[in-house]
Protein backbone atom coordinates (compact mmCIF):
# COMPACT_ATOMS: atom_id res chain seq x y z
CA UNK A 1 0.00 0.00 0.00
CA UNK A 2 2.63 2.61 1.01
CA UNK A 3 4.39 1.50 -1.94
CA UNK A 4 1.64 2.06 -4.20
CA UNK A 5 0.94 5.55 -2.27
CA UNK A 6 4.89 6.58 -3.02
CA UNK A 7 4.51 5.73 -6.77
CA UNK A 8 0.81 7.25 -7.29
CA UNK A 9 1.47 10.83 -4.51
CA UNK A 10 1.92 12.80 -7.72
CA UNK A 11 -0.87 11.89 -9.38
CA UNK A 12 -3.30 12.70 -6.00
CA UNK A 13 -1.80 15.81 -5.41
CA UNK A 14 -2.79 17.21 -8.72
CA UNK A 15 -6.05 15.27 -9.06
CA UNK A 16 -6.82 17.57 -5.68
CA UNK A 17 -5.27 20.40 -7.19
CA UNK A 18 -7.98 20.37 -10.58
CA UNK A 19 -10.97 19.66 -8.35
CA UNK A 20 -10.03 22.64 -6.41
CA UNK A 21 -9.71 24.44 -9.20
CA UNK A 22 -12.32 23.77 -11.35
CA UNK A 23 -15.08 23.58 -7.72
CA UNK A 24 -13.76 27.55 -7.73
CA UNK A 25 -14.22 27.99 -11.17
CA UNK A 26 -17.70 26.92 -11.05
CA UNK A 27 -18.14 28.68 -7.76
CA UNK A 28 -16.85 32.01 -9.16
CA UNK A 29 -19.25 31.78 -11.81
CA UNK A 30 -21.90 31.08 -9.91
CA UNK A 31 -21.29 33.89 -7.96
CA UNK A 32 -18.60 36.31 -8.83
CA UNK A 33 -16.85 38.82 -6.85
CA UNK A 34 -16.82 42.42 -7.12
CA UNK A 35 -14.66 45.04 -6.22
CA UNK A 36 -16.59 48.01 -5.66
CA UNK A 37 -16.91 51.27 -3.09
CA UNK A 38 -19.50 50.40 -0.25
CA UNK A 39 -22.96 53.01 -1.15
CA UNK A 40 -22.61 55.76 1.74
CA UNK A 41 -19.94 56.75 3.97
CA UNK A 42 -18.73 55.54 7.48
CA UNK A 43 -18.65 57.09 10.62
CA UNK A 44 -15.23 57.27 12.05
CA UNK A 45 -15.23 56.54 15.92
CA UNK A 46 -12.59 57.54 18.28
CA UNK A 47 -11.82 54.57 20.61
CA UNK A 48 -8.95 53.79 23.37
CA UNK A 49 -8.77 57.56 24.13
CA UNK A 50 -7.67 58.11 27.98
CA UNK A 51 -10.80 59.15 30.12
CA UNK A 52 -8.40 62.09 30.88
CA UNK A 53 -7.70 63.09 27.14
CA UNK A 54 -9.96 64.83 24.92
CA UNK A 55 -9.54 65.03 20.94
CA UNK A 56 -11.23 67.60 18.58
CA UNK A 57 -10.40 69.44 15.41
CA UNK A 58 -10.92 66.50 13.29
CA UNK A 59 -10.57 67.44 10.02
CA UNK A 60 -12.33 64.11 8.73
CA UNK A 61 -15.29 62.30 10.68
CA UNK A 62 -16.68 59.97 7.72
CA UNK A 63 -14.63 57.67 5.53
CA UNK A 64 -15.79 56.24 2.11
CA UNK A 65 -14.28 52.49 1.91
CA UNK A 66 -13.75 49.94 -1.51
CA UNK A 67 -14.22 46.22 -0.79
CA UNK A 68 -14.46 42.96 -2.24
CA UNK A 69 -16.77 40.31 -1.98
CA UNK A 70 -18.85 37.99 -3.79
CA UNK A 71 -22.32 39.33 -4.97
CA UNK A 72 -24.47 37.50 -2.99
CA UNK A 73 -22.57 39.29 0.42
CA UNK A 74 -23.26 42.59 -1.51
CA UNK A 75 -26.66 41.96 -1.61
CA UNK A 76 -26.77 41.87 2.29
CA UNK A 77 -24.34 44.07 3.01
CA UNK A 78 -25.07 46.96 5.06
CA UNK A 79 -23.56 50.02 7.11
CA UNK A 80 -24.46 48.34 10.09
CA UNK A 81 -21.41 45.50 9.43
CA UNK A 82 -18.66 48.27 9.21
CA UNK A 83 -16.92 50.01 11.20
CA UNK A 84 -14.71 52.50 10.78
CA UNK A 85 -12.34 53.93 13.83
CA UNK A 86 -8.81 55.46 15.12
CA UNK A 87 -6.83 53.51 18.01
CA UNK A 88 -5.87 56.18 20.29
CA UNK A 89 -4.58 53.88 23.05
CA UNK A 90 -1.39 54.95 22.60
CA UNK A 91 -1.40 58.80 21.43
CA UNK A 92 0.16 61.66 23.23
CA UNK A 93 -0.65 65.30 23.34
CA UNK A 94 -0.55 67.28 20.18
CA UNK A 95 -1.09 67.27 16.53
CA UNK A 96 -1.58 63.75 15.21
CA UNK A 97 -2.40 61.55 12.13
CA UNK A 98 -3.66 58.52 13.05
CA UNK A 99 -4.98 55.60 9.98
CA UNK A 100 -8.25 54.62 10.04
CA UNK A 101 -9.32 51.24 10.14
CA UNK A 102 -12.14 49.63 9.05
CA UNK A 103 -13.97 46.31 10.56
CA UNK A 104 -16.17 44.24 8.49
CA UNK A 105 -18.26 42.11 10.12
CA UNK A 106 -19.44 39.78 7.11
CA UNK A 107 -17.42 37.36 5.17
CA UNK A 108 -15.82 36.52 2.86
CA UNK A 109 -14.97 40.55 2.23
CA UNK A 110 -11.69 42.30 1.83
CA UNK A 111 -11.08 45.87 2.95
CA UNK A 112 -9.35 47.49 -0.34
CA UNK A 113 -8.81 51.41 0.13
CA UNK A 114 -10.06 53.82 2.47
CA UNK A 115 -10.73 57.49 1.81
CA UNK A 116 -9.36 59.17 3.30
CA UNK A 117 -6.74 57.07 4.92
CA UNK A 118 -5.73 59.20 7.89
CA UNK A 119 -7.06 60.87 10.22
CA UNK A 120 -5.84 64.64 11.67
CA UNK A 121 -6.77 65.37 15.25
CA UNK A 122 -5.24 67.34 18.28
CA UNK A 123 -5.12 65.76 21.59
CA UNK A 124 -4.98 67.65 25.00
CA UNK A 125 -5.75 66.97 28.53
CA UNK A 126 -9.01 67.88 29.56
CA UNK A 127 -9.50 70.93 31.97
CA UNK A 128 -12.32 72.04 33.97
CA UNK A 129 -13.05 75.41 35.97
CA UNK A 130 -15.54 77.56 37.30
CA UNK A 131 -16.96 80.09 36.15
CA UNK A 132 -19.55 83.18 37.48
CA UNK A 133 -22.11 83.90 35.07
CA UNK A 134 -22.48 87.60 34.27
CA UNK A 135 -25.57 89.19 32.88
CA UNK A 136 -26.47 92.06 30.11
CA UNK A 137 -29.89 93.33 29.87
CA UNK A 138 -30.74 94.83 26.47
CA UNK A 139 -33.53 97.27 25.73
CA UNK A 140 -35.51 99.28 28.62
CA UNK A 141 -38.53 98.18 30.04
CA UNK A 142 -41.80 100.44 29.56
CA UNK A 143 -41.77 103.54 30.30
CA UNK A 144 -42.72 103.88 34.40
CA UNK A 145 -40.91 100.61 34.89
CA UNK A 146 -37.30 99.22 35.82
CA UNK A 147 -35.11 96.50 35.62
CA UNK A 148 -33.89 95.29 38.79
CA UNK A 149 -30.85 93.14 39.26
CA UNK A 150 -31.30 89.65 37.63
CA UNK A 151 -31.38 86.33 39.76
CA UNK A 152 -29.14 83.39 38.75
CA UNK A 153 -29.66 80.11 39.69
CA UNK A 154 -27.07 78.56 39.48
CA UNK A 155 -24.92 81.38 40.14
CA UNK A 156 -21.65 79.45 38.75
CA UNK A 157 -21.14 77.12 35.80
CA UNK A 158 -17.94 74.63 34.88
CA UNK A 159 -16.31 74.73 32.23
CA UNK A 160 -14.96 72.07 30.37
CA UNK A 161 -12.93 71.04 27.42
CA UNK A 162 -8.86 71.30 26.35
CA UNK A 163 -6.61 72.79 28.85
CA UNK A 164 -5.88 75.47 26.37
CA UNK A 165 -8.98 76.68 25.55
CA UNK A 166 -10.33 76.49 29.37
CA UNK A 167 -7.65 78.95 30.01
CA UNK A 168 -9.06 81.37 27.40
CA UNK A 169 -12.60 81.69 29.05
CA UNK A 170 -12.91 84.48 31.60
CA UNK A 171 -16.82 85.08 31.07
CA UNK A 172 -19.75 82.89 30.86
CA UNK A 173 -22.52 85.73 29.77
CA UNK A 174 -26.29 85.56 29.68
CA UNK A 175 -28.03 88.59 27.55
CA UNK A 176 -31.46 89.01 28.48
CA UNK A 177 -33.70 91.64 26.54
CA UNK A 178 -35.99 93.31 28.90
CA UNK A 179 -37.77 95.83 25.31
CA UNK A 180 -40.92 97.16 26.39
CA UNK A 181 -41.61 95.17 29.57
CA UNK A 182 -43.53 95.28 32.30
CA UNK A 183 -43.31 92.32 34.24
CA UNK A 184 -41.16 90.03 35.59
CA UNK A 185 -39.05 88.24 32.59
CA UNK A 186 -37.50 84.65 33.32
CA UNK A 187 -35.83 81.75 31.43
CA UNK A 188 -33.71 79.29 30.77
CA UNK A 189 -30.61 80.68 29.38
CA UNK A 190 -27.19 79.50 27.69
CA UNK A 191 -24.57 80.97 28.67
CA UNK A 192 -21.45 82.20 26.23
CA UNK A 193 -18.57 81.81 27.21
CA UNK A 194 -16.01 84.41 26.45
CA UNK A 195 -12.44 85.57 26.74
CA UNK A 196 -10.79 88.45 28.18
CA UNK A 197 -11.54 90.33 24.26
CA UNK A 198 -15.80 88.83 24.98
CA UNK A 199 -14.79 86.77 21.81
CA UNK A 200 -16.29 83.51 21.93
CA UNK A 201 -14.40 80.92 22.97
CA UNK A 202 -14.72 77.40 20.93
CA UNK A 203 -14.37 73.54 21.75
CA UNK A 204 -15.65 74.49 25.06
CA UNK A 205 -19.03 73.41 26.86
CA UNK A 206 -20.42 74.51 29.97
CA UNK A 207 -21.74 72.59 33.00
CA UNK A 208 -25.04 72.43 32.82
CA UNK A 209 -25.60 73.83 29.77
CA UNK A 210 -28.28 75.64 30.50
CA UNK A 211 -29.08 78.43 33.69
CA UNK A 212 -32.17 79.75 34.93
CA UNK A 213 -32.85 83.93 35.19
CA UNK A 214 -35.54 86.03 36.77
CA UNK A 215 -35.37 89.46 35.87
CA UNK A 216 -37.62 91.38 38.43
CA UNK A 217 -39.70 94.16 36.59
CA UNK A 218 -41.24 96.63 39.10
CA UNK A 219 -43.06 99.89 38.79
CA UNK A 220 -40.37 103.22 38.98
CA UNK A 221 -43.34 104.80 41.59
CA UNK A 222 -47.21 104.63 42.49
CA UNK A 223 -49.36 105.50 39.32
CA UNK A 224 -52.30 107.42 39.70
CA UNK A 225 -54.92 109.88 37.33
CA UNK A 226 -55.28 113.34 37.81
CA UNK A 227 -57.64 115.89 36.68
CA UNK A 228 -56.52 119.40 35.02
CA UNK A 229 -58.08 122.82 36.51
CA UNK A 230 -57.31 125.50 34.67
CA UNK A 231 -55.77 128.55 36.98
CA UNK A 232 -56.40 132.40 34.91
CA UNK A 233 -56.07 135.57 35.76
CA UNK A 234 -58.32 138.96 35.53
CA UNK A 235 -61.74 138.67 33.40
CA UNK A 236 -62.92 139.15 29.96
CA UNK A 237 -63.75 142.58 28.63
CA UNK A 238 -67.08 144.37 29.93
CA UNK A 239 -69.93 142.91 28.57
CA UNK A 240 -67.76 139.82 27.44
CA UNK A 241 -67.62 136.57 29.36
CA UNK A 242 -66.49 133.04 29.09
CA UNK A 243 -69.17 130.70 27.68
CA UNK A 244 -67.21 127.57 27.67
CA UNK A 245 -64.06 126.02 28.54
CA UNK A 246 -62.84 122.58 27.17
CA UNK A 247 -59.16 121.25 28.71
CA UNK A 248 -57.50 118.33 26.54
CA UNK A 249 -57.13 116.45 28.43
CA UNK A 250 -58.68 116.61 31.13
CA UNK A 251 -57.62 113.45 33.02
CA UNK A 252 -53.19 112.67 33.37
CA UNK A 253 -51.96 109.93 34.28
CA UNK A 254 -48.69 110.42 36.50
CA UNK A 255 -46.38 108.71 38.38
CA UNK A 256 -43.39 109.02 41.28
CA UNK A 257 -42.66 107.61 44.94
CA UNK A 258 -45.84 106.63 46.67
CA UNK A 259 -45.86 108.82 49.47
CA UNK A 260 -45.01 111.95 46.88
CA UNK A 261 -48.11 110.98 44.76
CA UNK A 262 -50.02 110.11 48.07
CA UNK A 263 -49.52 114.01 49.23
CA UNK A 264 -50.30 115.50 46.19
CA UNK A 265 -53.56 117.25 45.56
CA UNK A 266 -56.56 116.25 43.76
CA UNK A 267 -55.90 117.79 40.85
CA UNK A 268 -53.55 119.74 38.70
CA UNK A 269 -53.61 122.92 37.59
CA UNK A 270 -52.27 124.61 34.41
CA UNK A 271 -49.82 127.93 34.40
CA UNK A 272 -52.18 131.62 34.99
CA UNK A 273 -53.70 132.21 31.74
CA UNK A 274 -54.57 136.17 30.96
CA UNK A 275 -58.50 136.57 30.35
CA UNK A 276 -57.82 140.61 30.49
CA UNK A 277 -59.72 142.15 28.01
CA UNK A 278 -60.55 139.12 26.19
CA UNK A 279 -63.33 139.42 23.21
CA UNK A 280 -62.53 136.93 21.01
CA UNK A 281 -62.38 132.51 21.80
CA UNK A 282 -58.82 131.59 22.69
CA UNK A 283 -57.53 128.27 21.87
CA UNK A 284 -53.67 127.73 23.52
CA UNK A 285 -51.00 125.41 24.77
CA UNK A 286 -50.47 125.61 28.36
CA UNK A 287 -48.27 123.93 30.54
CA UNK A 288 -48.85 122.40 33.60
CA UNK A 289 -47.73 123.49 36.82
CA UNK A 290 -45.72 120.11 38.26
CA UNK A 291 -44.96 119.34 41.92
CA UNK A 292 -41.42 118.43 43.02
CA UNK A 293 -41.39 114.50 42.70
CA UNK A 294 -44.18 113.95 39.96
CA UNK A 295 -44.05 112.98 36.63
CA UNK A 296 -46.17 112.42 33.40
CA UNK A 297 -46.19 109.42 31.49
CA UNK A 298 -49.47 110.40 29.82
CA UNK A 299 -48.93 112.79 27.73
CA UNK A 300 -45.40 113.25 27.61
CA UNK A 301 -44.79 116.48 28.05
CA UNK A 302 -46.27 118.56 30.48
CA UNK A 303 -48.60 120.53 28.14
CA UNK A 304 -52.42 120.69 27.87
CA UNK A 305 -54.61 122.67 25.28
CA UNK A 306 -56.75 124.84 26.39
CA UNK A 307 -60.37 126.33 24.53
CA UNK A 308 -61.58 129.16 26.37
CA UNK A 309 -65.63 130.45 24.32
CA UNK A 310 -66.08 134.17 24.90
CA UNK A 311 -68.82 135.40 24.29
CA UNK A 312 -70.98 138.50 25.04
CA UNK A 313 -73.17 138.38 27.94
CA UNK A 314 -76.78 138.00 28.10
CA UNK A 315 -77.63 136.60 31.27
CA UNK A 316 -75.53 134.52 33.40
CA UNK A 317 -74.09 134.05 36.80
CA UNK A 318 -70.39 132.12 37.54
CA UNK A 319 -70.83 130.80 41.24
CA UNK A 320 -69.05 127.98 43.63
CA UNK A 321 -70.59 125.35 44.92
CA UNK A 322 -68.96 122.62 47.59
CA UNK A 323 -69.75 119.35 46.46
CA UNK A 324 -72.37 116.58 48.13
CA UNK A 325 -71.41 113.48 48.65
CA UNK A 326 -74.24 110.80 47.97
CA UNK A 327 -74.22 107.18 48.38
CA UNK A 328 -71.52 106.72 50.81
CA UNK A 329 -71.43 103.86 52.71
CA UNK A 330 -71.91 104.76 56.56
CA UNK A 331 -68.51 102.96 57.45
CA UNK A 332 -66.73 104.98 54.89
CA UNK A 333 -65.05 108.64 54.69
CA UNK A 334 -64.49 110.60 51.55
CA UNK A 335 -62.01 113.14 50.53
CA UNK A 336 -62.71 115.19 47.56
CA UNK A 337 -59.39 116.86 46.16
CA UNK A 338 -61.32 120.20 45.33
CA UNK A 339 -63.36 122.52 48.48
CA UNK A 340 -65.64 123.91 45.45
CA UNK A 341 -66.61 123.81 42.16
CA UNK A 342 -67.02 126.51 39.66
CA UNK A 343 -70.19 127.01 37.70
CA UNK A 344 -70.96 128.53 34.73
CA UNK A 345 -74.75 129.14 34.45
CA UNK A 346 -76.86 131.60 32.38
CA UNK A 347 -80.72 131.44 32.11
CA UNK A 348 -83.44 134.17 31.94
CA UNK A 349 -82.40 137.13 34.18
CA UNK A 350 -85.21 137.09 36.42
CA UNK A 351 -83.71 133.59 37.55
CA UNK A 352 -80.75 134.86 37.05
CA UNK A 353 -81.53 137.52 39.71
CA UNK A 354 -82.46 135.59 42.10
CA UNK A 355 -80.14 132.31 42.27
CA UNK A 356 -78.30 131.61 45.09
CA UNK A 357 -75.26 129.40 45.99
CA UNK A 358 -78.13 127.12 48.47
CA UNK A 359 -80.28 126.67 44.94
CA UNK A 360 -77.27 124.54 43.49
CA UNK A 361 -76.28 121.08 44.08
CA UNK A 362 -72.93 119.09 42.74
CA UNK A 363 -73.73 115.91 43.85
CA UNK A 364 -70.43 113.38 43.62
CA UNK A 365 -71.67 109.73 43.56
CA UNK A 366 -70.04 107.42 45.60
CA UNK A 367 -72.31 104.44 45.93
CA UNK A 368 -71.12 101.39 46.42
CA UNK A 369 -67.33 102.53 46.35
CA UNK A 370 -64.88 100.46 47.83
CA UNK A 371 -61.63 102.63 49.54
CA UNK A 372 -59.51 103.84 46.98
CA UNK A 373 -58.57 106.97 44.43
CA UNK A 374 -61.06 107.85 42.20
CA UNK A 375 -62.03 110.59 39.67
CA UNK A 376 -65.62 111.62 39.67
CA UNK A 377 -67.60 113.28 37.29
CA UNK A 378 -69.76 115.80 39.34
CA UNK A 379 -73.61 116.18 38.35
CA UNK A 380 -75.24 119.27 38.84
CA UNK A 381 -78.77 119.97 39.59
CA UNK A 382 -79.71 123.83 38.89
CA UNK A 383 -83.27 125.43 39.21
CA UNK A 384 -85.84 124.38 35.90
CA UNK A 385 -84.88 127.29 33.30
CA UNK A 386 -80.96 127.41 34.15
CA UNK A 387 -78.78 126.06 31.78
CA UNK A 388 -75.33 124.73 32.51
CA UNK A 389 -72.63 126.46 30.30
CA UNK A 390 -69.39 124.97 32.04
CA UNK A 391 -68.31 122.78 35.27
CA UNK A 392 -64.67 123.67 36.65
CA UNK A 393 -63.09 121.04 37.02
CA UNK A 394 -65.17 118.25 34.42
CA UNK A 395 -63.99 116.24 37.34
CA UNK A 396 -62.95 115.53 40.81
CA UNK A 397 -60.52 113.31 42.71
CA UNK A 398 -62.05 111.54 45.58
CA UNK A 399 -60.23 109.71 48.23
CA UNK A 400 -62.50 106.86 49.78
CA UNK A 401 -61.03 105.58 53.29
CA UNK A 402 -62.49 103.14 55.81
CA UNK A 403 -64.04 105.13 59.46
CA UNK A 404 -61.54 103.90 61.69
CA UNK A 405 -63.79 102.92 64.97
CA UNK A 406 -62.39 104.28 68.61
CA UNK A 407 -63.13 101.09 71.02
CA UNK A 408 -65.60 102.58 73.54
CA UNK A 409 -64.37 103.85 76.75
CA UNK A 410 -63.86 101.07 79.69
CA UNK A 411 -66.59 101.46 82.26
Amino acid sequence: MSRWLGRNLGSLLLSFLLAFFFWAVATEAKDPTQDAPFGSSIPVELTGLDEGMIAYRMNVTRVHVELRAPQSVWKTLTSANLHAYIDLSDVTTGTLTVPVKVDVQATPVQVLKITPPDVILTIEHIAEKEITVTTRLEGTPLFGFRADDPEVVPQTVRVRGPASWVDKVTQAQVTISVQGQQSDVRGDYHPLLLDQNEEPVANVEPIPKAVTINVPISPLGYVRDLPVTISWEGQPASGYRISNLVIEPQIVKVYGRVETVREAPGYLLTQPVSLDTLTQSLTTTVALQMPAGLSLISPPRPYVTVSLTIEAIQTGLTIAVTPTLRGLSPDMSATPGVETVVLILSGPLAVMEQLQAEDVDVVLDLTNLMPGDYTIIPVVEVPQGVIIQNVIPEAISVRIQPVVMMPAPFR
